[in-house]
């Protein structure tokens, strides 16, 4: 299990200008519960505390205040974690070919190179998805390059998956492409997931339950949850369930969210 429970969580940052050292705030009060399984999308304005929030949670940068527990038998330091980057292109290794590098994590966790790329082969097979296994990160596209990037995280195998606005760079098409991917694989993995987006459409159709951030020093302006069916299809963008939970979103933003 890895349900995640956020108590009282603060974040501050030093700055320094002019007439010295001043504290940034930047998360105040900060307490949710993410259950097992569960996919959540972080919403906010660009700069409003969401990323530090997601560093956070990952265990990649530590709170001022307050605490995160993670049940079902493991503390936050035994927790295996995927997480999946915004600039795709810079966390690929570029020496290694496709197949490569969503072999990389099991070589990590101590495979040969033989197996390790049987495993992945097997596991591309499972999914019906197919990769141009000899390729090398620079001559595949931006859509190609974050789905290898996605299919590595998934091939870890990790207990949850934090995920930062890992769409924003591409196309329209690339983007719901990706979308579609990334929940297909989800139900296959039933992983808990925490998903960063500015863009609220995004937000909500990928979401099981969405949790909107005021500006910052961010704080929880409302949790709205999507009872929308699984699978989902752009088809759901119209849905009148759909167009309720944004509407709601709008007013939560009234005068913040751009339309």
């Amino acid at each position: 299990m890895a349900d995640i429970f956020i108590q009282s969580l603060n974040k501050h940052y030093p700055i320094v200008d002019d007439k010295g050292e001043k504290s940034l705030e930047v998360l105040r009060d900060i307490s949710i519960n993410i259950k097992d399984g569960e996919f959540v999308t972080f919403f906010g304005r660009n700069a409003c505390g969401k990323s530090t929030l997601l560093r956070i949670l990952a265990g990649l940068e530590t709170p001022d205040d307050g605490a995160i527990l993670r049940i079902g038998g493991k503390s936050p330091s035994d927790i295996r974690i995927g997480y999946v980057f915004q600039n795709y292109s810079e966390s690929l290794f570029p020496w290694r070919t496709a197949l490569e590098n969503i072999a990389f994590p099991l070589q990590l966790a101590g495979l040969g190179k033989e197996e390790s790329s049987k495993q992945t082969r097997d596991f591309l097979k499972e999914l019906k998805i197919e990769i141009p296994e000899s390729s090398y990160p620079y001559k595949l596209s931006g859509g190609q390059q974050q789905m290898i990037s996605i299919l590595r995280a998934f091939n870890y195998k990790p207990d949850i998956f934090f995920l930062d606005e890992p769409f924003s760079s591409l196309d329209y098409q690339a983007r719901m492409d990706m979308r579609d991917l990334f929940l297909k694989l989800w139900r296959a993995s039933k992983n808990t997931v925490v998903f960063i987006s500015h863009e609220i459409d995004e937000a909500i159709y990928l979401c099981d339950k969405m949790i909107m951030l005021t500006e910052r020093p961010a704080s929880i302006a409302n949790i709205l949850t999507n009872n929308l069916p699984r699978p989902r299809s752009p088809k759901c963008l119209t849905d009148p369930g759909f167009l309720e939970l944004r509407k709601n979103a709008l007013e939560t933003f009234a005068g913040e969210v751009r339309r």
